[in-house]
């Protein structure tokens, strides 16, 4: 019987992923930075053990999980969050097998910049983008690509958290605005999320789904695995491209005008499109996703008290919680408990509850390659 570790295991698709692994009879391990873990509880792990920081602490991180790998007898270490690419960079110290990419591949996708420029390199869409450093090289780029509105925004971010749309009047004339960044075309059209996991360039399974991101705060909380074969195909046209092992997600834009699909960012790691994977997967199989629909229905109820929208409504109404599981109804209202203690940190600290959630584990490598 196999002896997994999961690691981020705050990360919400933490217990499907758990489940996902005791269906192919493994013995599953948990750990992450924080207690403020939902499922640190749950009857299908054997235990929860907190490390320290990756991210202000990487060596002692990487001593920690070297540890519980010896404590434990772990076969094989699976990260669910951030700690990704600490993982990653210190891949040769850990006595484990960890299914994550070599961190320069990592790279080369997390940065938003970087990751442009490489699929556009690969001939795919992209929308028109450049790193500007100075007024000249933005007046440069409208110049080059005129239009009303554009995106602008940093290499790295989460939960779109540095994204604003800005018209060409204030980006011309705001003098508050701090260089440098990063500047696209806008793409207006259908969003959609992708999540896949692969082997040596050979896709595994994708599963698919629009996004929601403008009802939830940045944050999408309600997702339904749809079928899009002409988006399947081009992405695991890329994961070919990058001979890809593990892990891999994208956001693109099908254009309402041109009807392409334009790839606008990359997270070399787990995405909440794993709530869809089928266990097999994690056998290196190949296999389809399961197409249901899935929520946070707290989160959910949330959005619809502040937002109330007949959308919002319309979505309470479907999709089994992310937290739900029959024979284990506690874990359902654990997630109330660990959201409280994140709302209070983050009131505590002055942030986001967006932020300060990947605080401790983000990765905010400030290279960009132009």
């Amino acid at each position: 019987m196999q002896r997994i570790l999961i690691t981020g295991a705050r990360a919400p698709i933490s217990y499907e992923v758990v489940q996902q692994q005791v269906a192919l009879g493994r013995t599953v391990f948990l750990t992450d930075s924080t207690k403020k873990v939902s499922i640190k509880n749950s009857k299908f792990i054997e235990a929860f053990i907190q490390t320290t920081s990756p991210r202000f602490s990487t060596e002692e991180y990487i001593n920690d999980i070297n540890n519980i790998v010896k404590e434990h007898n772990i076969d094989l270490i699976i990260p669910l969050n951030e700690e990704s690419f600490y993982l990653s960079y210190m891949k040769d110290k850990l006595i484990a097998p960890v299914w994550v990419e070599d961190i320069t591949k990592m790279l080369s996708v997390h940065n938003k910049y970087n990751f442009t420029k490489l699929i556009d390199a690969m001939g795919f869409k992209v929308p028109d983008t450049k790193y500007v450093m100075n007024q000249n090289d933005l007046t440069t780029f409208i110049n080059d690509f005129p239009g009303d509105e554009y995106i602008v925004k940093q290499p790295y971010g989460r939960f779109g958290q540095s994204v604003r749309k800005l018209t060409r009047m204030s980006l011309e004339n705001d003098n508050m605005i701090e260089f440098p960044f990063m500047i696209q075309t806008l793409i207006k059209g259908t969003e959609w999320c992708s999540y896949s996991f692969a082997k040596d360039g050979k896709t595994l399974s994708t599963s698919l789904y629009l996004s929601n991101t403008h009802d939830s705060y940045n944050c999408s909380t309600h997702f339904t695995s749809e079928k899009n074969s002409e988006l399947q195909e081009i992405i695991e046209a890329v994961i070919k491209n990058l001979n890809w092992s593990y892990q891999i997600a994208f956001d693109v834009i099908k254009c309402d005008t041109t009807g392409e699909y334009y790839f606008i960012e990359c997270n070399p790691r787990a995405t909440n499109g794993a709530l869809f994977m089928q266990p097999e997967v994690w056998e290196l199989k190949q296999c389809a996703p399961k197409y249901e629909a899935r929520q946070l229905i707290f989160v959910s109820l949330y959005n619809f008290i502040m937002r109330p929208k007949k959308h919002n409504l319309e979505r309470l109404k479907y999709g089994k919680d992310i937290f739900w599981h029959p024979s284990e109804k506690s874990i359902f209202f654990e997630q109330i408990i660990s959201g409280a203690q994140w709302w209070f940190e983050a009131k505590t600290q002055k942030t986001t509850v967006n932020t300060i959630t990947t605080y401790d584990i983000e990765w905010n490598e400030d290279i960009v390659n132009l």
